[in-house]
């Protein structure tokens, strides 16, 4: 990781801004949900007849992922010509992006192979000197925020909020969902202010600030439509039909359903809540969701993480539920192919699971599905992305069909 923004802004030079092309640029920060608000604004752009690129990070299964065009993962042979394409515009310029910055830049490559006119990015990491603050943008948004990377963005929320709405561009609006707190809001009004202050040639007038208030006890899908709905609107655009797409599509990982017939594992809910603050705002909605599935019979809970800040933090919603919802199994595997590795099952145990019943860890992921095909039952997958990620490619739920946003079967 190297947060700046000097190699990007002259790669895109090098790439002939790219950025500059398509008709809106749409750019999204936040601690939590704004995967899925781009999912949604994506969506709404193809129905309404748009070449749509999306771009988020990091990917559930293959990497192609990150960038789809139209809502389906861009295909590997055009994915490998944008990455020559930025490749020699680097080495041309004896440069050395990190593999973030070139996965971005990848995507305004691609979105210049298909001619894009609607492009919708997800920020990496913070927002102030995030890889993804170099190009244009003709709306910005800011989805809910928690302290998280306090060593790189703040120990407050106000903190945060300063590196997350950095994101504004001159005269453009920045939506936001309210943060409820008015310490947390006047930081994210002057940092609009100084909307281009953050080292970027692009000094003009203040970012026009508008705050999005969600209705209270509104689930994650429903906050996200909320936060989509305002977007939209500011761009003219309908929004008649969201919830109904909100119901239609499917974001990997987020919320998914697969069926007992697509895993041979009983029906399982997957979700990657991967910070404490995104689990404990999920989790209510995804039991509800759980138990309205598969009634109040036996159920189990897939569970492994990539290493947190906080675990105690991170565990504590997980484990009033099993309490409270008594799980007939626990099983516990680390996630494998993550920038670090996962946390060990045995040191989970040991931990945080010894008062439960039927907990069983895993070598390996692949251990763990093995066993579950063995013995079908109810399963609710949470923890980290690369979790979901493993288990989906176990299954054998990793074709580009099952990665996009509108899936041609179940």
């Amino acid at each position: 990781m190297a947060l700046g923004l000097d190699t990007t802004r002259r790669l895109l030079m090098a790439l002939g801004r790219p950025d500059l092309r398509p008709a809106t640029v749409i750019h999204v920060a936040g601690s939590n949900g704004k995967g899925t608000v781009c999912a949604l604004l994506a969506a709404t752009a193809q129905t309404n007849g748009h070449t749509t690129l999306l771009f988020t990070s990091p990917h559930v299964a293959r990497i192609e992922e990150r960038i789809r065009v139209n809502g389906r993962p861009v295909e590997a042979a055009m994915f490998d010509q944008a990455v020559l394409r930025v490749k020699a515009c680097a080495e041309d310029l004896n440069l050395e992006p990190t593999f973030f910055e070139t996965t971005m830049l990848v995507a305004w490559a691609v979105s210049d192979a298909v001619n894009a006119e609607v492009v919708v990015q997800e920020t990496g990491l913070g927002g102030r000197l995030d890889a993804t603050r170099a190009t244009r943008a003709d709306l910005s948004m800011v989805t809910s925020i928690s302290v998280e990377h306090a060593s790189l963005l703040g120990t407050t929320r106000a903190e945060v909020m300063v590196e997350k709405a950095a994101i504004a561009r001159p005269g453009k609006p920045l939506l936001l969902r309210d943060p409820e707190d008015e310490k947390v809001l006047e930081a994210a009004r002057r940092t609009a202010e100084r909307a281009g202050d953050h080292d970027l040639d692009d000094d003009g007038p203040a970012s026009v600030v508008t705050v999005v208030t969600v209705p209270a006890n509104v689930d994650v899908r429903d906050e996200a439509v909320q936060l989509a709905k305002a977007a939209c609107t500011t761009l003219g655009w309908p929004t008649d039909e969201l919830d109904d797409l909100a119901s239609r599509i499917r974001w990997p990982a987020r919320a998914q359903w697969v069926r007992t017939d697509a895993a041979g594992c009983g029906p399982m809910l997957i979700d990657a809540a991967h910070n404490p603050s995104g689990l404990t705002r999920t989790l209510p909605g995804l039991w509800q969701s759980f138990q309205a599935q598969v009634g109040a019979g036996a159920w189990r809970l897939l569970f492994g993480t990539s290493p947190q800040s906080d675990m105690r933090a991170m565990l504590a919603p997980l484990l009033e539920r099993c309490r409270l919802s008594h799980p007939d199994h626990v099983l516990l595997v680390a996630p494998e192919g993550g920038r670090m590795p996962g946390v060990a099952p045995e040191v989970l145990g040991e931990e945080a699971w010894s008062s439960l019943h039927g907990v069983e860890c895993f070598a390996t992921v692949a251990d763990v599905v093995r066993h579950m095909k063995a013995h079908p039952m109810p399963t609710l997958v949470l923890g980290s992305l690369y979790l979901a990620g493993n288990v989906l490619a176990e299954l054998g739920l990793d074709t580009d069909d099952d990665l996009s946003l509108f899936p041609q079967h179940g």
